[in-house]
């Protein structure tokens, strides 16, 4: 058995405030966590919710995976105990009732994990971070929302570039349109956007998420356009909606929304575990070949508008997220 990872945070001047995390328990399970940043910047204990969020998720599923008591697995069990550990948390901070009562304020993580059970795995993919068995098959829990607030940020830059605004100019434009949704200008917005201007950048996104996502609600779609990432708490954790998604937050997580299948360990020859960071695969099963995957998206498409659309960008020193890769070859 052969086992390399890499994580790296996407502020390469605060590299603890990486949100990332992965998990080696060899004969019991790998893991990698992805926690969601909180865009309020509410810190706990000088430290932010996403920050938290992963590391409850990664000392409740070492601990579980190593408790005798649930060598089957089940995931009803591992996210009823992530569940509780979040909740502990948050009575620990005295946030309970608020995190109870607002789910847009609750701590955040994806998990994807591979179970050894001795004669197989049991895979569970818990929100968009990934997996790719033998450098062929992948898997991502991708509901196409975070398309939908990009596509606002991609309309803004191209409107901001077009009248002659900056580097500078252009990401801040961008970034409160994806955060904040186009629904009011936000102050990060003017001189570049009024609001005419706002208003096109609305409808162009409209036009081409309706293009793009016929099957979902229109009501959806402009839910999301006019509140940006700040109002996406709408979908998480229910089956309402065709963007609706999975995340572990302290409470109920809707089966539906999880991926669980099991293989046996004879078919396999390789296991990748990766947060949503990369934007797409290495070549092969290697963080040499994964990071190459990486240079070469930030060589083409830096600031996330053109091929790999995000709701954030690179710059110098910034990143556009965090990335995490665990390869198992076994």
């Amino acid at each position: 058995m052969r086992i390399e990872a890499f994580s790296e945070g996407k502020n390469l001047d605060a590299p603890t405030a990486n949100e990332d995390l992965f998990l080696v328990l060899p004969r019991r399970g790998y893991a990698v966590f992805d926690g969601a940043t909180d865009i309020s910047g509410q810190a706990y204990d000088g430290r932010l919710g996403g920050w938290h969020a992963s590391r409850i998720a990664m000392r409740t599923v070492a601990d579980f995976l190593l408790d005798p008591a649930e060598r089957e697995v089940r995931v009803e069990s591992l996210i009823e105990r992530i569940s509780a550990a979040f909740r502990a948390s948050y009575d620990h901070f005295g946030i309970g009732d608020v995190m109870r009562a607002d789910r847009a304020r609750r701590f955040g993580a994806t998990l994807t994990l591979a179970a050894d059970l001795g004669e197989s795995f049991r895979f569970v993919l818990i929100g968009d971070s990934g997996l790719r068995i033998d450098e062929s098959e992948l898997f991502v829990n991708d509901t196409g929302l975070d398309l939908v607030t990009a596509r606002l940020r991609v309309e803004a830059y191209r409107i901001v570039e077009v009248a002659g605004g900056g580097a500078d100019e252009r990401a801040r434009v961008g970034r409160a349109c994806a955060f904040y949704g186009a629904a009011a200008l936000h102050p990060d917005m003017p001189p570049w956007l009024d609001e005419g201007r706002l208003r096109e950048v609305r409808e162009r996104s409209f036009a081409w998420c309706r293009a793009r996502f016929p099957a979902v609600p229109e009501a959806d779609i402009r839910h999301l356009l006019d509140t940006g990432i700040s109002g996406q708490a709408r979908f998480a954790n229910n089956t309402a909606s065709p963007l609706s998604y999975a995340v572990l937050d302290g409470f109920e997580v809707p089966l539906p929304l999880i991926t669980v299948f099991e293989r046996p360990r004879a078919s396999i020859h390789t296991i990748e575990l990766f947060t949503d960071g990369y934007f797409k695969p290495g070549s092969s099963a290697s963080v040499g070949d994964w990071e190459v995957a990486f240079d070469e998206v930030e060589s083409a498409d830096p600031e996330k508008v053109g091929r790999y659309p995000s709701v954030k960008g690179s710059s110098a020193r910034m990143r556009t997220d965090d990335r995490t890769v665990l390869i198992v070859q076994l």
